[in-house]
C-alpha cells in the first residue's frame, strides 16, 4: 500500500489523501486514507475526504486511450492519423523547430499554454524555468477560466480569501449563493451538513433547484445574472431598518470616505492643497466637526467618528464644494433604485423574500457565504459580487468566526516560488536572490505599505507569466470576431471594445500581446480548443499560422488531437509530485508517490521538459545556434540551456521526486516537516501562511488548534487593507468605473450575448469528472448518460415539442451544437444548462457547446493605473464569460 493523490485541478475540493494498493506492478484500486486530524473537539474533523472521481483514477491509467509513447502527426491536423516515434526522434524535431524559430522569428513567438490543469508544483516550476530560459510567452490564463472573481479583487485588494470548511460549524447561518458544493465540493460539503445539524440555517440562492438546494433549509430561486439587483435591495433594507453595523462600517470600509458629487470623484489633498497627493482622502469627524484625512496605516479610528451621512463644505483650490460620505451616496442610490419592489421586478425574488434574507443576515451571530466560482463566470459578475461583499460588510459580518464572504481559496507551500528563476540552490542563491527584492521591499515599506501589499508588488514584477491569454486570443486566435462584439450585446457600452482595448494600451493599463504571429505552441497541459468558449476560431484562425504543435498529456484531448507531437506523460500515481496549491477549506498540502512505474514510456512532465532543454542545448551546439536575441535585445546562450535548467546539474531530468524535495524542504508554512514524512503520510497541515503572495490575501494567522478565519489580520489587528483607500473599498472613482456607471455597485442586464434569442444557456463544473481529465472515464460515464446532455425545463420543452433523451440544434448568431435534452423539473423556465468538461469528439460532428459561447469582452476589466487595480498574476485583467449566453433550441 502507497500514499498517493490526484494532481489535477479540483481547486475548491483539492486534494484527498489515497491509499494505493499495488499488486504485480499494477494499482489495483484506490479508496480513502481518513486520517486527517481534528482541528479541535468542537469542531468535525475532515473525513474521510476523496469523491467518486478519485476513487477510479486508477480506470483512468488504464483507459484505452492512453497515451503510452511519443506520437508524430503523419496526416492533416485533427485527422487523427499518428505514427509511433522514439523520444529521441520527438525531442530533436521540437528542438530544431524551436532554434529555427528562436533565431528566425524571435522568442515572442513561441507560446506555452498550461490551461487550468497545471496543478503540480513541479510541472509548473519546469514549464516556468524552461520559458523563462527561452524567454518565452507564458498564458496567464487565470481569468479566461472565469476564476480570476474581479468583484472581490476590486473591493478587497485581493481575491484570494476564504475559510477553512471547519469554521462553517460556528456558522448560524450558511448562504450557497453563486456555487453549488453539492457538485464541486464533495469532500468538504459534509461541514455544512454538520452544521445544519448543529442548527445553522441553510440557505441557496441559485436558478436552478441545483443539487445544493434540494440540501437546504430555504431556496430561493433567481433570475440567472440579476445577484446585483438582490444583494443591492438587502443592502437597502439593512440601511432603511438601521441593522447596519455602524462600527464596522466605519473601521472597516470606505463608506465613511467623502466623496464630490461634482465630479463623482474621492475627495483628495490635491483637491485642498498646492502639490497634494492623489492617494490621500478624507472624512468628516462628527467630535471635532472638521474634514480629517484617513489613516493609510492603521484601521484604528482613536477618538475619530466618522459621519456615515450628510452633506459637508470643504475649501478647495477651486473653491468650495460640497462633498458626501459614500455612505450618503450610497444610500441615496439605494433608496431611488433598489427597493424590494423595484429589485423583484429584475431579480424574479419576491419583496418579502428579500426582506426576510436582509434580516436573517443583519440578525445573524455569524453568516458566512460557502466559496464558488459561478458568479465570476457572468459579464457582469463583478458587480454581483461587489454587491454580495457590501451585504457582509455592512452588517459586520466578516473576519470573526464562522462569518465571512468566502471567496477565492488558496493556500500554497511557497517554496517553489523561486525556483523557476533561481540561478542556483545554495545559501548565496538565495541571498542574491533576496537582495533583487529587497529595494521595493524597503521602499514600499517606508511609505507605510502592509506586507500583503509589498508580497502584491513584487509579484506584479516578477516574470511568471507573460501575456493574458484573453487579449492573445483575441488579437492573434480570431476571437475578436465574436468576442470584440460586446457593443452589439451589451447596451450600457458607449464605445466599441476595440476603442477600450486602444486606451488601455496607450494608458499602460494592460500589457497587450506581441504583434508578431505566433510560430509554436507548447500546450502544457492545456487544452485550449475545449477550455476556450468560441475556440472553433483559434482552430480556424490561430493553428494554421503555427508551425509547430506540442502537446503534453495522459490522454488524446481535443487539442492533443490537433497538435504535431504529443508526448506522453506519466500520471498521478507514477511519480513523486506534489499539488502545486491547496485551500484553506481543507488546509493540508498533498504529496503524492510513484506507487508504479509509468506505462509504456510515459514520462514525468519535469523529465520531459528537461530532456528537451538537454535536446535544445546538443542541438545548439550541434547546429552553431548558440544564442538568440531576447525580447529586450540581449544576447542569450542556448548552448548552457540544460546546465541552467538544472541548477548546474544538481535538480536533472532523472531528479523528479528531488524536486519536489527541495520544494518541501525551501517552504516556510508546512512546520518542520520533511519530505519523507510527508510521503509517508500523504499530507502535512499549513502552519502558517508563509511567503507566497496570494497566501496573505487570506490575512489571517494559521493556529494549531483552531479552524481558519479569513481578514482577521483587518478586523482583529486593524491592518489596512490591499485597496487604494486601505478599506474594503466599494466607491471606485477610476475613469473606466465612471464613465461606465459603476463606481458604486449596480445592477446591469445581462448582455443578450450570441444575439436575441429566448433561452439563457448556463452552465457550472461537472460532478462526474476534474475538468476534462476524467470525462472518458467508463465508470464515471455510467453514473450520467453518457454523453453531453442539455438540462431543460419541462415549460419550455413542452412549448417546443421536446422529449427528453431527443436530439436538438441549439444554435444562435455565432454556431451551433447537437446534443441529447435532459428534460428536468429542476430547471428554471428559460434556462437551459450544460455542465462542462465534454471534449469536442464527444460532441454530433466534433463541435461541443464552446461554439455557440462568444464571451464578450467586459471594458472595466481592463482597468489599470489605479493602485489595487492594475494587473498581477491571475488576477486583475480580463477574462472569459460563459453564463448569460443566448440561444434557442430545435428538435431534429
Amino acid at each position: 500500500m502507497v500514499k498517493g493523490t490526484h494532481i489535477l485541478n479540483c481547486w475548491y475540493q483539492r486534494n484527498c489523501c489515497f491509499n494505493l494498493y499495488v499488486k504485480d506492478g499494477l494499482v489495483l484500486r484506490e479508496e480513502q486514507s481518513a486520517a486527517y486530524p481534528r482541528t479541535n473537539l468542537s469542531v468535525p474533523d475532515f473525513n474521510p475526504r476523496g469523491c467518486h472521481n478519485g476513487a477510479c483514477y486508477s480506470l483512468q491509467m488504464y483507459h484505452p486511450a492512453r497515451i503510452k509513447y511519443p506520437l508524430k502527426r503523419v496526416g492533416q491536423r485533427g485527422e487523427g492519423r499518428w505514427e509511433r516515434v522514439s523520444w529521441d526522434e520527438a525531442l530533436t524535431d521540437i528542438a530544431d523547430g524551436l532554434l529555427d524559430t528562436l533565431t528566425r522569428d524571435g522568442p515572442d513567438t513561441v507560446i506555452f499554454d498550461p490551461g487550468g490543469s497545471v496543478a503540480s508544483l513541479i510541472f509548473d516550476v519546469a514549464i516556468l524555468r524552461l520559458a523563462n530560459l527561452l524567454d518565452a510567452i507564458v498564458l496567464d490564463t487565470n481569468c479566461e477560466l472565469g476564476d480570476e472573481q474581479q468583484g472581490a479583487a476590486v473591493t478587497l485588494g485581493t481575491p484570494v480569501a476564504c475559510k477553512s470548511a471547519d469554521d462553517y460549524f460556528y456558522s448560524d447561518l450558511i448562504l450557497i449563493w453563486g456555487g453549488n458544493p453539492a457538485y464541486t465540493q464533495a469532500p468538504n460539503c459534509h461541514f455544512v451538513n454538520e452544521a445544519r445539524y448543529k442548527g445553522a440555517r441553510v440557505v441557496t440562492i441559485s436558478p436552478d433547484h441545483s443539487a445544493s438546494a434540494i440540501h437546504a433549509d430555504w431556496w430561493i430561486p433567481i433570475q440567472p445574472g440579476t445577484d446585483a439587483a438582490l444583494a443591492l435591495a438587502m443592502a437597502q433594507v439593512i440601511i432603511s431598518e438601521g441593522l447596519h453595523d455602524a462600527g464596522f462600517v466605519r473601521e472597516q470600509t470606505d463608506l465613511p470616505f467623502l466623496a464630490r458629487p461634482d465630479s463623482r470623484t474621492f475627495l483628495r489633498e490635491s483637491d485642498i492643497k498646492a502639490r497634494g497627493r492623489d492617494d490621500v482622502f478624507y472624512l468628516y469627524d462628527l467630535r471635532r466637526k472638521k474634514i480629517v484625512q484617513t489613516s493609510k496605516r492603521t484601521l484604528k479610528l482613536g477618538g475619530t467618528l466618522p459621519a456615515l451621512e450628510g452633506e459637508y463644505e470643504v475649501d478647495t483650490k477651486a473653491g468650495k464644494v460640497k462633498a458626501k460620505p459614500v455612505f450618503q451616496l450610497l444610500k441615496e442610490k439605494l433608496e431611488e433604485e433598489y427597493t424590494p419592489e423595484k429589485a423583484s421586478r429584475l431579480c424574479g425574488v419576491h419583496p418579502d423574500t428579500i426582506r426576510r434574507l436582509a434580516l436573517a443576515i443583519a440578525r445573524a451571530k455569524a453568516a458566512s457565504c460557502v466559496a464558488g466560482a459561478s458568479l465570476s463566470k457572468y459579464y457582469h459578475g463583478d458587480l454581483m459580487m461587489r454587491a454580495q461583499i457590501l451585504v457582509f460588510a455592512l452588517c459586520g459580518q466578516m473576519g470573526k468566526k464562522g462569518a465571512g464572504y468566502d471567496t477565492l481559496p488558496y493556500l500554497a507551500a511557497d517554496g517553489g516560488l523561486r525556483l523557476p528563476f533561481a540561478e542556483g540552490l545554495g545559501p548565496l542563491d538565495t541571498l542574491k536572490w533576496m537582495l533583487t527584492l529587497l529595494p521595493v521591499f524597503l521602499e514600499m515599506k517606508m511609505k507605510g505599505h502592509t506586507n500583503e501589499m509589498i508580497y502584491f508588488e513584487l509579484a506584479r514584477r516578477h516574470p511568471w507569466y507573460s501575456v493574458n491569454s484573453v487579449l492573445f486570443w483575441y488579437l492573434q486566435g480570431g476571437l475578436k470576431e465574436i468576442s470584440g462584439r460586446s457593443r452589439e450585446w451589451d447596451p450600457y457600452l458607449p464605445r466599441d471594445v476595440d476603442e477600450y482595448i486602444e486606451e488601455a494600451r496607450r494608458r499602460r493599463w494592460q500589457e497587450l500581446p506581441p504583434e508578431k504571429e505566433p510560430k509554436v505552441l507548447f500546450v502544457v497541459p492545456g487544452n485550449s480548443l475545449r477550455r476556450v468558449r468560441g475556440a472553433h476560431r483559434l482552430r480556424e484562425h490561430l493553428f494554421p499560422k503555427l508551425d509547430l504543435i506540442v502537446a503534453i498529456d495522459l490522454r488524446m484531448s481535443s487539442t492533443a488531437l490537433y497538435s504535431d507531437y504529443v508526448l506522453p506523460a506519466a500520471s498521478s500515481y507514477e511519480k513523486a509530485d506534489v499539488s502545486e496549491w491547496n485551500t484553506p477549506l481543507s488546509p493540508f498540502a498533498h504529496a503524492t508517490n510513484a506507487a508504479v512505474p509509468p506505462l509504456g514510456e510515459a514520462k514525468p512532465e519535469w523529465e520531459i521538459l528537461v530532456l528537451l532543454a538537454k535536446k535544445i542545448q546538443q542541438r545548439a551546439r550541434e547546429r552553431g545556434v548558440l544564442s538568440f536575441r531576447d525580447r529586450g535585445g540581449k544576447r542569450r546562450r542556448l548552448d548552457d540551456v540544460y546546465s541552467r535548467m538544472t541548477f548546474r546539474g544538481k535538480l536533472t531530468e532523472n531528479d523528479q521526486e528531488k524536486v519536489a524535495q527541495t520544494a518541501i524542504e525551501l517552504s516556510t508554512n508546512l512546520g518542520k516537516v520533511s519530505w519523507q514524512e510527508l510521503q509517508k503520510k500523504g499530507f502535512a497541515r499549513f502552519t502558517a501562511l508563509g511567503q507566497h503572495p496570494a497566501n496573505l490575501g487570506n490575512a489571517t494567522d494559521i493556529m494549531p488548534s483552531e479552524t481558519i478565519t479569513p481578514h482577521t489580520w483587518h478586523t482583529e489587528k486593524k491592518i489596512p487593507w490591499a485597496t487604494l483607500t486601505r478599506r474594503i473599498q466599494f466607491y471606485i472613482d477610476h475613469p473606466l468605473y465612471l464613465e461606465l456607471g459603476e463606481e458604486l455597485p449596480v445592477h446591469k442586464d445581462p448582455p443578450k450575448s450570441g444575439g436575441d434569442y429566448p433561452l439563457v444557456m448556463t452552465g457550472g463544473h461537472s460532478r462526474y469528472s476534474i475538468h476534462a481529465s476524467l470525462k472518458d472515464n467508463p465508470l464515471l460515464l455510467e453514473l450520467e448518460r453518457g454523453e453531453p446532455a442539455m438540462f431543460m425545463s419541462v415549460e419550455d420543452a413542452e412549448e417546443r415539442e421536446i422529449r427528453d433523451g431527443d436530439r436538438v440544434k441549439v444554435y444562435n448568431d455565432i454556431g451551433q451544437f447537437f446534443v441529447r435534452t435532459k428534460v428536468s423539473p429542476a430547471v428554471r423556465p428559460g434556462q437551459v444548462i450544460i455542465y462542462h468538461a465534454w471534449e469536442n469528439f464527444q460532441f454530433e460532428g466534433g463541435i461541443g457547446h464552446r461554439n455557440v459561447i462568444p464571451s464578450p469582452i467586459n471594458p472595466v476589466e481592463l482597468a489599470g493605473g489605479y493602485f489595487h487595480l492594475r494587473p498581477a498574476p491571475a488576477i486583475l485583467q480580463p477574462g472569459q464569460n460563459d453564463r448569460e449566453t443566448r440561444v434557442e433550441v430545435l428538435k431534429v
